[in-house]
C-alpha cells in the first residue's frame, strides 16, 4: 500500500513542478507529446483493456460502461464549454472547468493507484507512467499559477486521493469501475489532446514510445508479472 502512496505523491510532485515549465514554445514539445501518445496507446491496449475485460468476466459485464463514462464525461464537458461560451469568457470557463475536472480525475487516479498496489505493484507502476506523461502534457499550455496555495492544492489531488484510499474500501467491483473510468479519461486525453492532427506530430517519436512501452510490458509478462 505504501508504494501506491509514493506513486501518487510522485504524480503530485510532477504536477507541481511542471506547471508552466513548458508554457513557452519549444521545438521538443511535439516530440514529447507524440512519445507520450505512443506510451499511452500501448498501455491502454495491452494492460488497461485486458484488465477491464477480466473484471467484466469475473464480476459484471457492466464494468465496461465505466470506460465509456470516463471518455464521455470529458467529451461532454469539453463540448459544452466550447458550444456555450466564446471569446474571453470561453478562456475563463475553460480554465476553471479544466482545473476542476483535472483535480477530480487525478484524485481518482491517486485513489486507484493505492487499490491496484494492494493487488499488483507492477500494474500500479505501469499506470503511473502514462499518467505522469499526461500531467506534463497538461501543463504545456498553462502558465504557472500566481497563487501559491492554489497551485499546491491542485497539484496535491493525486496524493489526497491516495490518502482517502487508506480509509475507504469500495470492493473489487468498485476498483475495477474506477480503473475503467481512469482508462476512459486517459483514452480521451490521447485521442483529443495527444494524438497530433493533420501534419502535426512526430511519427518516429510516437512509434518509439509505442514500441518501448510494449517491450517493457512484454518483458514483465515473460517474467511472471
Amino acid at each position: 500500500m505504501v508504494i501506491g502512496h509514493i506513486l501518487a505523491l510522485a504524480l503530485s510532485v510532477i504536477d507541481f513542478f511542471t506547471e508552466g515549465l513548458f508554457s513557452k514554445p519549444s521545438p521538443n514539445k511535439m516530440k514529447f507529446i507524440s512519445f507520450a501518445a505512443g506510451v499511452s496507446i500501448s498501455y491502454i491496449f495491452l494492460v488497461m483493456l485486458p484488465e477491464i475485460y477480466i473484471g467484466s468476466v469475473n464480476i459484471n459485464r457492466l464494468l465496461f460502461l465505466s470506460i465509456l463514462l470516463g471518455f464521455g464525461i470529458f467529451h461532454i464537458i469539453e463540448k459544452y464549454i466550447r458550444q456555450n461560451f466564446t471569446g474571453p469568457q470561453l478562456r475563463k470557463e475553460h480554465r476553471f472547468v479544466h482545473s476542476a475536472t483535472s483535480f477530480a480525475y487525478f484524485f481518482v487516479v491517486g485513489f486507484i493507484l493505492v487499490k491496484i498496489t494492494e493487488v499488483n505493484i507492477v500494474d500500479s507502476a505501469l499506470l503511473s507512467i502514462p499518467i505522469a506523461l499526461h500531467i506534463i502534457i497538461d501543463s504545456l499550455p498553462r502558465r504557472s499559477t500566481k497563487k501559491y496555495h492554489l497551485r499546491v492544492l491542485h497539484a496535491s489531488s493525486a496524493f489526497l486521493g491516495a490518502l482517502v484510499a487508506s480509509f475507504i474500501g469500495i470492493g473489487a467491483a468498485g476498483n475495477a469501475a474506477l480503473l475503467g473510468f481512469v482508462g476512459g479519461g486517459l483514452l480521451y486525453m490521447v485521442v483529443r489532446e495527444s494524438l497530433p492532427r493533420d501534419r502535426e506530430g512526430k511519427p518516429l517519436y510516437f512509434i518509439t514510445g509505442l514500441l518501448l512501452y510494449t517491450i517493457v510490458i512484454m518483458v514483465l509478462w515473460n517474467i511472471g508479472y
